[in-house]
């Protein structure tokens, strides 16, 4: 996962080459690891000490917004051009839940980003909160066609994405959760 990331004005060559090695280290290490992943494994793979690391991006958080969003951004708009191309409101609500699902499996940073595990990184955030938007707007369009039973709301949808993606994460977690998940959502639908 790869994005180009801006030149900071004012640094020598040398500083900015060990920006440019955080963040592509962070990326790979926030892909493997997650967001709680050691700051150190990340300097380590930079080839930088960890003083250089807060010395360039200031605190986990700010390294996180410098380059998760981005990435994040573009999987959640594929998730979210993958959902709407989809052409009833029940088929356009699976396929938000389950490719969500998908990648909180698949991506243990953007997981920990939909888990809001660090709220300080605001433009993270902020990137989640428009699938969030996104997930409440597919449950009342699924309401308003009469498919989604009026007690399955948008705050159980947040509930069934946060249970899956909190036992993604748990390695004691029973090896059950996903058909529980999916008992869930079957339930909620009006045949």
């Amino acid at each position: 996962m790869g994005v180009d990331m801006p030149r900071t004005p004012g640094l020598r060559r040398d500083a900015q080459a060990n920006v440019e090695k955080l963040h592509a280290a962070a990326l790979a290490v926030f892909s493997r690891k997650g967001l709680s992943a050691p700051l150190d494994d990340i300097a380590r793979e930079a080839g930088v000490s960890i003083g250089t690391l807060y010395n360039r991006m200031g605190s986990r958080e700010a390294l996180i917004d410098a380059v998760v969003p981005a990435v994040a951004g573009e999987k959640l708009k594929a998730l979210t051009e993958q959902t709407l191309s989809r052409t009833s409101p029940r088929a356009r609500l699976e396929t938000f839940i389950s490719e969500m699902i998908d990648l909180q499996l698949s991506d243990p940073a953007l997981n920990d980003a939909m888990l809001r595990l660090f709220p300080d990184a605001t433009a993270l955030i902020n990137a989640c909160d428009r699938s969030t938007a996104l997930g409440k707007e597919l449950v009342d369009e699924a309401h308003a066609a009469g498919v989604l039973s009026r007690d399955f709301t948008a705050d159980d949808l947040m509930a069934v994405l946060w249970m899956a993606g909190t036992a993604s994460k748990d390695p004691a977690a029973p090896e059950g959760w996903r058909r529980v998940v999916d008992r869930s959502i079957a339930s909620a639908w009006i045949a």
